[in-house]
């Protein structure tokens, strides 16, 4: 999540370097109050994306989305998502971008709502890359689990694990967890023993 990084994002999609929406977004990602979704999982968001990228056709907008989708993240609120694509959106505007690729990139940050339904093909790329912690090694995903609980200590136990267990549950119960043959090769597998583990975990 360098800067370097975000410059040649602007380039390629003809962008002013806007310096200072860099650092309000790592501003954003590093609050102490992130523990899972912090700079550290854009990072990895990212080095997903270069892994994908040869199979997709322009991944610019996707990786712009991805800087974004978690810009805005209150463990209270139930709108981040729309609040992130808002910002994203302002965004462009005030840096006289093309509509059509701010209602492209608005709509990739919704898409990372995980709401069942029709994507399309870059909806699918962005959906599938910020589930694919579900699918990394145990250990990891062990890490990534427990990271998550701090950004809802405001909620009892007994209550985040029952409402932990049926989103991890909502998943697994998919026919697949992953919308690309690419990431379904990749981490479906290991996904499904992972979500299992954590679901029998989480219900003790």
């Amino acid at each position: 999540m360098t800067f370097t990084r975000w410059l040649a994002l602007m380039e390629r999609l003809q962008l002013p370097p806007a310096r200072a929406t860099y650092d309000a977004l790592m501003q954003a990602y590093t609050a102490p109050d992130r523990h899972y979704h912090n700079d550290q999982h854009i990072a990895r968001c990212l080095a997903e994306l270069d892994a994908a990228a040869p199979h997709i056709a322009d991944p610019g907008p996707i990786e712009l989305a991805l800087w974004f989708h978690d810009a805005v993240y209150d463990s209270h609120s139930a709108s981040n998502e729309a609040d992130s694509a808002q910002w994203a959106a302002d965004f462009l505007q005030s840096v006289q971008s093309n509509q059509a690729l701010t209602e492209t990139v608005t709509a990739l940050i919704l898409a990372t709502r995980h709401q069942p339904g029709e994507l399309s093909p870059d909806e699918a790329w962005i959906v599938d890359i910020d589930l694919s912690s579900l699918g990394t090694s145990p250990a990891q995903f062990d890490a990534d689990n427990q990271a998550i609980r701090p950004e809802y200590a405001w909620v009892p136990l007994a209550v985040y694990r029952e409402k932990r267990v049926a989103i991890l549950q909502g998943f697994l119960d998919r026919p697949l967890l992953y919308a690309t043959s690419f990431f379904q090769q990749k981490y479906e597998a290991q996904a499904r023993i992972n979500l299992a583990w954590a679901c029998q975990l989480l219900k003790g």
